[in-house]
């Protein structure tokens, strides 16, 4: 069980660095050219996540929510209707962008669940930030499903 803000963060940065290795996997799987693109912006995003999570260890909370603007963002919820999926060496688009949304969702209710348990506002505004970051991850995600999957349909 995580007990204190350090391992809160250390946490969130494993979780940063698993969906980026997820991603730059998923890459080599696709050739799809815009898929491929997707899937390294995601990358690219999650390391942006993981150097604002190192931050926060280095700098504090209390620096680091300053910089911080919150959006709102609206979860369009396409993937909670779609069964999970897996990703080996037969999986097609439709199964990389399921696994992916079911990540970018459980990542979101992970920073939902720390920021429950927040004392710190600062902390809190971080946590925010982070969980409406990987919503938005899920929202493109969702977006790419209805533009490849439902296109091929």
């Amino acid at each position: 069980m995580i007990k204190n803000v350090d391992e809160i963060l250390e946490t969130a940065k494993r979780v940063e660095e698993s969906s980026y290795n997820f991603y730059m996997n998923a890459q080599k799987i696709v050739s799809l050219p815009y898929l491929k693109d997707q899937l390294k912006e995601l990358a690219e995003m999650e390391i942006d996540h993981r150097k604002k999570i190192e931050d926060l260890i280095e700098k504090g909370p209390e620096v680091v929510a300053k910089s911080i603007v919150i959006e709102r963002i609206q979860d369009m919820k396409l993937s909670d209707y779609l069964m999970p999926s897996h990703i080996d060496s037969k999986a097609n688009y439709q199964d990389i962008l399921i696994t992916a949304m079911k990540r970018e969702d459980l990542t979101h209710q992970f920073y939902q669940n720390l920021l429950k348990g927040a004392k710190n506002d600062d902390l809190r505004k971080i946590l925010e930030y982070l969980s409406i970051e990987e919503l938005k991850h899920k929202n493109k995600l969702q977006f790419l499903y209805d533009d490849i999957v439902y296109e091929e349909n």
